[in-house]
Formats: C-alpha cells, sequence, structure tokens
C-alpha cells in the first residue's frame, strides 16, 4: 500500500470518527449502534445530550457542525417530500450555506494561483472587503483595468478534498443504512447520495455557473425587462469566476424601490413573466429566485444574480406545469390529479380515485378563498407531498420546479400583495395545452409513428432470419437473471473465504512442524508455528464472539 493510501485512509477514519462523534453528540447513539459502526470508530465516551431539543431540530444541528457537505445535502433534501417527513423537512429549510470568512490574504492567494499572476496584472481595484462569505466560496468586488466592475468569487482551498472524502464516507454509510434497515429500500439511499454527489461536483466547477449565465443571457439577449450579468470567460475557470458586478435594489427593499419612483406594480408582473418565460418558453430556468438573488435596476430593469442552481424541463414537464395550472384555476380536482399521474409515469394508477379525492379535500381546504387569495406555489407542494404519500415517485426537475414557482410567486406578493399568479399563468398554460393539439404536430408525431412501424416491418425478416439460422446452428444463448439471490451468495463467499483462510493456517502449522525437524532452521519454525497459533486464536475468539459455532 501507497504512503498516499495509508494517509487517505488514516484521513478518512478520522472524518468517519467526527461524524460519528456529532451524530453520538445529538442523541443518536442507538442509530450508530444499529448500524454497526460505532464499535469501530467511535470511544465509549459519552457524549452529552442535547434534550431541550426535538429529534429534527437536533438532526438540523448536527448537519450544521458536519459542513459544508452535509449543508447542501440537507438544504437539497428539503425540497424532496419523496425522502423526508414533513417536520424534518421544515427543519432542513433553515439551514444556512454559512461559514467563518476565509482570511483575506488566503483568498486573494487563491485568486492569483488561479489566475496564474498578481492581482495588479487585471485589477485596476480590489475591494479585500469581502461581499459575500459561504461554505463553498467567498466573493469580492473588484475593477478591471478597463474600468467594468466586476465580482470575484474564488473557492475555498482544499474544499474539494474535504467535500470528495464527505462523499465518500456519505456513500458508506448510505450502504451500511440500506443494509441495516431493509424498511429504507425504498428510499434507495445509495442512488440520493450519488445522485447529490453529481449535482455538488457541478457545482464545485465553476465552469458549469459560467456556462448556465452564458446560456441565461443567450435566452433573454432581446429582452428590454430583464439585463443579465456578462461572463468574463478569460479568467474564469474550475475555481474562479469573474462576474459583471450589478448595481441595483434589491427586490425585497420595498422603502428603497418606492423612494426611486420605480412602479412596483408593474415590477411584480415583469418578475412573474420573466420566470414564466424560463420555464415555458425556454424550458431553463433559474431555481433559486428568492429575494436575495433579483435586483431592481433603473427603468424597472430585473437582474438575477448567482446562477449555481439552475433547472431544465423535458415536455412532459411542461405538459404536467401546463394542465396542473388549468386545472387549478378551473378547481377541477380531476385535471390536477391527470396532470400529477402523467409526469409520475403512472397514467394508469388503481387507486386515482382515492388520489382525485384527496386533491379535492386539498382544493376544499381553500373553497371560500378566491383564486387570487390562493398560494398557487404551496398548493402545488401540498398536491406533490399527497401524490408521494401513495408511493408515486415524481421527477427530480418538478421539485427543483415547484420550489422557483414558490420562491418567484413570494416576490411578487412582495412587490403587488394584488397580484393573480396563477392568472398571469393561464396564456402561457393555455398556449402549452393549444399547441399540443396543432394540427401540424399531430401530423409530426404520426409520421413519426409511421417512420417507426415502417422500420420494425422492414427488419422484422431479416431478424427472424437470423434468430432462425442460430437456432439451427446451436449458437442461440438466453441470459436468465435470478434476483433475491445476494444473500446466499455474500453467505457462499464469507464461507469460501472462511475455507481458505483456514486452509491457509493448516499449511502454515504442517510447513512449521517440518522446518522444526531441522536444527538449521528450527528457530523459523517455531517463529511460523507461534506466528500460526496467534492468528488461529484471534480468528477462533472472532467466530465464538460472533456466535458462528
Amino acid at each position: 500500500m501507497r504512503l498516499s493510501q495509508i494517509g487517505l485512509a488514516m484521513h478518512e477514519i478520522g472524518r468517519a470518527r467526527e461524524i460519528l462523534g456529532v451524530v453520538m453528540k445529538y442523541g443518536f447513539q442507538d442509530w450508530v449502534s444499529k448500524n454497526g459502526l460505532g464499535k469501530y470508530l467511535v470511544t465509549k465516551k459519552r457524549f452529552a445530550r442535547i434534550e431541550q431539543y426535538n429529534q429534527w431540530e437536533r438532526i438540523r444541528m448536527a448537519v450544521e457542525e458536519l459542513g459544508p457537505t452535509f449543508i447542501k445535502f440537507g438544504q437539497i433534501l428539503a425540497d424532496r417530500p419523496d425522502l423526508l417527513d414533513e417536520e424534518l423537512r421544515e427543519e432542513m429549510k433553515k439551514l444556512q450555506d454559512a461559514a467563518d470568512p476565509m482570511p483575506d490574504d488566503v483568498a486573494i492567494a487563491a485568486i492569483e494561483k488561479n489566475l496564474n499572476c498578481k492581482i495588479s496584472d487585471i485589477f485596476s481595484k480590489f475591494d479585500t472587503n469581502r461581499l459575500a462569505s459561504a461554505s463553498m466560496a467567498q466573493t469580492y468586488r473588484a475593477t478591471l483595468l478597463d474600468g467594468e466592475e466586476v465580482c470575484v468569487k474564488i473557492q475555498r482551498p482544499g474544499i474539494e478534498k474535504k467535500i470528495g472524502l464527505d462523499l465518500h464516507l456519505m456513500n458508506y454509510f448510505a450502504v451500511r443504512m440500506q443494509k441495516n434497515n431493509p424498511e429504507m429500500e425504498a428510499i434507495n439511499a445509495v442512488s440520493v447520495v450519488k445522485e447529490f454527489g453529481n449535482t455538488i461536483k457541478k457545482e464545485l466547477d465553476f465552469r458549469h455557473e459560467a456556462a448556465s449565465v452564458i446560456r441565461f443571457r443567450h435566452n433573454f439577449e432581446n429582452d428590454p425587462d430583464i439585463y443579465v450579468p456578462k461572463i468574463f470567460t478569460q479568467f474564469t475557470g474550475q475555481r474562479i469566476l469573474v462576474e459583471e458586478y450589478v448595481s441595483g435594489i434589491k427586490v425585497s427593499d420595498m422603502v428603497a424601490l418606492n423612494s426611486s419612483g420605480l412602479d412596483t406594480v408593474q415590477l411584480s408582473k415583469t418578475a412573474v413573466r420573466l420566470m414564466f418565460d424560463q420555464l415555458f418558453k425556454h424550458g431553463f430556468f433559474h431555481a433559486d429566485p428568492h429575494p436575495g438573488n433579483i435586483f431592481v435596476m433603473p427603468g424597472n430593469v430585473i437582474s438575477f444574480i448567482d446562477f449555481g442552481m439552475m433547472g431544465s424541463l423535458r415536455e412532459e414537464h411542461l405538459n404536467f406545469l401546463g394542465k396542473y395550472t388549468l386545472g387549478y384555476l378551473e378547481r377541477d380536482a380531476h385535471g390536477m390529479t391527470e396532470a400529477l399521474l402523467l409526469v409520475s409515469g403512472k397514467r394508469h394508477f388503481a387507486r386515482s380515485r382515492e388520489l382525485e379525492h384527496q386533491i379535492n379535500d386539498l382544493l376544499a381546504h381553500y373553497k371560500y378563498l378566491s383564486i387570487d387569495e390562493m398560494d398557487f406555489g404551496k398548493i402545488m407542494n401540498e398536491s406533490v407531498d399527497i401524490l408521494v404519500r401513495y408511493g408515486l415517485k415524481m421527477p427530480a426537475g418538478i421539485y427543483l420546479l415547484a420550489k422557483a414557482l414558490m420562491a418567484i410567486e413570494r416576490v411578487a406578493v412582495v412587490l403587488n400583495p394584488e397580484i393573480d399568479f396563477a392568472l398571469e399563468m393561464k396564456p402561457y398554460a393555455t398556449e402549452l395545452i393549444s399547441r399540443q393539439f396543432d394540427p401540424r404536430v399531430i401530423a409530426r408525431e404520426v409520421f413519426d409513428s409511421l417512420k417507426e412501424y415502417y422500420i420494425l416491418v422492414t427488419e422484422l425478416p431479416s431478424d427472424l432470419n437470423e434468430i432462425i439460422s442460430k437456432i439451427k446452428e446451436g449458437r442461440f444463448k438466453t441470459q436468465i437473471e435470478l434476483k433475491g439471490f445476494e444473500p446466499l451468495i455474500e453467505h457462499m463467499d464469507t464461507i469460501g473465504n472462511r475455507l481458505a483462510i483456514a486452509i491457509v493456517l493448516a499449511a502454515l502449522i504442517i510447513g512449521a512442524s517440518i522446518l522444526s525437524q531441522w536444527e538449521q532452521v528450527r528457530w523459523i519454525g517455531t517463529a511460523v508455528f507461534c506466528l500460526a497459533g496467534i492468528f488461529g486464536f484471534w480468528l477462533l475468539v472472532k467466530l465464538l464472539r460472533r456466535n458462528k459455532f
């Protein structure tokens, strides 16, 4: 084993001890014991219980203490009703992506390293008073030599290795959890961790964010109501992002907006319209449009910032949104249920009547409110919750969609409490549904289907001839996959390993006995015999402790 591998293993053990220590600190000793982890990595010292908090609060506090990887994971899970209970999701929403600021000299050194030059070679001014500090990166304001003001986002040195180590351990814990808790098999924790790993690895590469900004800018290049900041690609890399600085008023600062003479009613409609354009026209949207990420510039121009979290929608997602919106506006539980089942991939669901009844009850809860008084994003979120309770799965993109709609609706209501969010969406939804019945679209779909059938019919004779020829020549093979034999295979592997150890042990003892017959090498035989005895005794104790006899 190389020294680097030994070092990595030591880091893994140290971090695993730290994770389990935090888990036990917040009163989850039973979980550690059940998953067979504590006796290997945690000392017998007991940490203080946090009795005054409930279990959901303690989970959130533990996640915060474990650092950026776990905080990001918790924030993503907060929008997944298919994975977490509502109480825990509400607690996860309180997680803040904050960290102790990185020392300015460390940040500047990292910037110069990634730019391969001195700060003064590129910037005429560089403000060392950071604009923002998060767990993964820190942002500064600067001025390029040509006078353009920019934001410089620099990744914390070493954060990639820390997150990589955490992901490795999270995957290990997920495997143990799934193995020791059969009831969690439906969640597929290993797959969830893998999906999260892919997401956070993209966030660690700022070139992905830069590409998102460029794509977003291209989508709205002819729209006068929005301004998308420029990316300076010549200075941007995997760990550094240089983006145009946006000077404006935060959309949540109503006092400043009103004193500037801006039209907040028009702004609310523009913000909603821009979000719907992202969804319905481009299928590529800002997935975190909270008030802190939206600025208002002179002339009622809106600018989105922070493109780290983006979503994309497939055609079936858009169809769902259109049908669900129209059903919502007409208070049609059947239409809303049909849309939900369609996007979940369960067009024919045995319990669809029950599901429709639940959606109808949800609408009845808001029976005495007018449509403009209802919260569209909240009702969509509750609808998805109901769907999940029936064991149906939703595409990950729908959770991002619901989150984005709730966020932009809150922004619109702050700007104009009288806005009717769903009504503003109706023209988009109607156009989308009518597009599906466009004769040209139908003709194209029919033509594509006929083409597929034509290929099937023309290729069928040659395929049948090939199968018959292989059968005649005895070369026809079938592959059968047997499921449910994993425990048996694992047990057979264990038996094989023990048998191999027993054979090696017996060989050592026999070899030691033979060597002991010669005076010149008797000491070697004695040493081998002692080694075999110690090894055999250790194996015997281990088997007795595990009740394997």
